[in-house]
């Protein structure tokens, strides 16, 4: 029996396949577009449902669809859907932890019910995390997870570097309190939350202020004596960079290798260079706490002193090499998958040496390498791709035109200005020994996002539903 006696299906009831035949009846409890907040790319319109049963369910309507569910789905109210199909959910960014999903498409009915003509249905689901357990999700995209606290303070809006949109994007960090006054958990907002606390915004993530629900109404209960003021302070944590500076950092590596102590602080530079390779003798990669990426030894993390699951992370210590001369370098995680195909150094520790890892990143082909000194040594912070090097010449050309300009207007307004090294045009050309890494890519062959993937699926299945 898979309808109940409304003639509705439960989502706790929902199969695999077409549901051409059976209807939901569901709250969009959050709706929003999923998209790279980086890029800008939009990969459809995401809702959170919920069924009277108080069972949830994630559905998406591709972008090619979206538009229409767009105007006729209003976050918080209720709606019958019908003609829609449920596939296995997504492996990354997952709003509950059903392991299935619907997908609305052209073909789906939307009908908005009446608030009082049925049993009443839950405007809001959660499934929270103690603040202990948090740290535990670190690098774990598959589920988004729901944090419930007190504010203790808030800080005022910091500005940090984002490569990809070549930008210092806002942020704030609020320090919460867990409802049992014990532990404290720093969340940091981006985007639209920064500027106003507000359960609506164009991403996944929704802050909200005073909510009526159980676990809140508990907490309020539990409340003695007078109510504890919000600290507000500054912001003490902020890494943005001025682009125009950045444009003007280009440095061989011997000029690097020359600058004082004073003058390593000030910047993060730009070199291009090739890679010649690690140093097989240091390994190419530590053991580090899950939660906090320090490195550790055994299971015992310095930080708290205590037993902790630990995570094998990169850490390349390579060598650069320009016209000028070499220099050694650190690459940590980020940068280090990205020359390796985007592979995490977990998955290839039981199969991997480090001489394979040398000739993986071994290339001639120059790249431009962000770096800064810290800890005594030199570190990769990025390692541009193709659309940065782009970016970087679009930025480089136009500090040229106004310089240029500035140059025109005599000599009292001009400012000096270093450009890039020439750019080797060269074949980029791989190494078969990287194909053969245990799920590694080419750089020219970049891993499409699942998102991707998954489009591709639902217009085949599209097309299926259409000829039947």
């Amino acid at each position: 029996m898979f309808s109940s006696q409304d003639g509705f299906t439960p989502l706790s009831r929902l199969a695999l396949g077409n549901q051409r035949w059976r209807s939901v009846r569901v709250r969009i409890s959050r709706m929003w577009v999923a998209s790279n907040p980086l890029t800008g790319t939009k990969f459809g319109l995401d809702c959170l449902l919920i069924d009277d049963e108080g069972g949830t369910m994630q559905a998406r309507a591709y972008r090619w669809d979206m538009e229409r569910l767009q105007q006729q789905l209003v976050e918080g109210k209720i709606y019958a859907l019908s003609d829609f199909t449920v596939r296995p959910r997504l492996d990354k960014y997952m709003a509950c932890s059903n392991s299935l999903m619907i997908v609305m498409g052209e073909w789906t009915v939307v009908e908005e019910m009446d608030e009082d003509a049925y049993s009443p249905i839950p405007l809001h689901s959660f499934e929270f995390v103690d603040f202990d357990d948090v740290p535990c999700w670190n690098g774990d995209r598959s589920l988004f997870i729901d944090v419930i606290g007190q504010i203790k303070s808030i800080e005022d809006i910091g500005r940090t570097w984002k490569w990809e949109t070549w930008s210092n994007i806002p942020f704030r960090n609020i320090r919460l309190i867990d409802l049992r006054g014990e532990h404290e958990l720093n969340v940091a907002l981006f985007g639209d939350l920064v500027k106003g606390f507000t359960a609506y915004s164009t991403s996944a993530s929704k802050c909200y202020l005073n909510l009526e629900i159980p676990e809140v109404q508990k907490f309020r209960a539990s409340l003695h004596g007078p109510p504890i003021s919000i600290g507000r302070h500054s912001c003490e944590v902020q890494k943005p960079i001025n682009p125009n500076e950045l444009v003007d950092s280009w440095r061989t590596i011997q000029q690097l290798k020359n600058l004082s102590a004073h003058e390593l602080q000030k910047h993060i530079f730009l070199c291009r260079a090739t890679l010649k390779g690690i140093e097989c003798s240091k390994g190419w990669w530590y053991r580090s706490c899950y939660c906090c990426q320090k490195s550790i030894r055994g299971c015992i993390c310095p930080n708290n002193r205590s037993s902790v699951r630990w995570l094998a992370r990169y850490k390349l210590n390579a060598v650069m090499k320009d016209d000028t001369g070499t220099m050694n370098v650190i690459i940590f995680d980020e940068p280090a998958k990205e020359l390796v195909g985007g592979a995490e150094a977990e998955e290839l520790i039981e199969e991997v040496t480090a001489e394979k890892i040398s000739a993986a990143v071994r290339t001639h082909r120059s790249r431009v390498f962000a770096v800064a000194f810290e800890n005594g040594c030199f570190m990769v912070k990025r390692i541009f791709n193709d659309d940065m090097e782009q970016r970087l010449g679009s930025e480089m050309a136009a500090a040229d035109d106004i310089d240029l300009a500035l140059q025109e207007q005599g000599p009292s307004a001009s400012s000096s200005y270093s450009g890039s090294p020439e750019v080797e045009e060269e074949n980029i050309e791989m190494m078969g020994l990287v194909r053969k890494l245990k799920r590694l890519k080419t750089t020219d062959e970049p891993e499409q996002p699942d998102e991707t993937k998954e489009e591709k699926k639902v217009k085949r299945l599209k097309k299926s539903n259409d000829a039947q």
